[in-house]
């Protein structure tokens, strides 16, 4: 029900091509773990850094960073986002569900958080992809 697809204001991003209903989940991510330590020696140097959720561990005083594999990355930023989002942190899952109904061709969007922390010009249309990542 999703495909990957660029536009030139915002890359790579997650389509519908079919409507999608409220409440769907739409993707479960496994996520990989980086400790306190190996982020700030290695990981926030990188595009990882652009990539990653904090992630909170009870017990734990800083919070770890995790990377969303599978199709969790690729969710872009929107001020009004359609998908959300839960973090299992027994589990180490990203749950992603839909907050409202979804048409065919629409981008689903998380919200990174606050737009004046962002490290980018946030686009917030639903513009259809042009052209298509295949083999991604």
């Amino acid at each position: 029900s999703l495909q990957i697809l660029s536009t030139p204001d915002k890359g790579r991003g997650l389509y519908a091509i079919r409507p999608i209903a409220q409440g769907t989940v739409v993707e479960i991510s496994p996520v990989l773990l980086f400790t306190p330590e190996e982020w700030e020696a290695h990981g926030r140097h990188t595009v990882l850094d652009h990539y990653t959720f904090i992630w909170r561990i009870p017990g734990e005083t800083r919070p770890f960073m995790a990377l969303a594999l599978g199709l969790g990355s690729i969710f872009n930023h929107s001020s009004r986002p359609n998908v959300s989002f839960y973090r299992n942190i027994d589990a180490q899952t990203i749950e992603y569900t839909t907050t409202r109904d979804v048409s065919t061709g629409e981008e689903l969007c998380i919200s990174y958080g606050d737009s004046s922390r962002l490290w980018f010009p946030v686009v917030d249309d639903n513009a259809l992809a042009s052209e298509s990542d295949e083999g991604e």
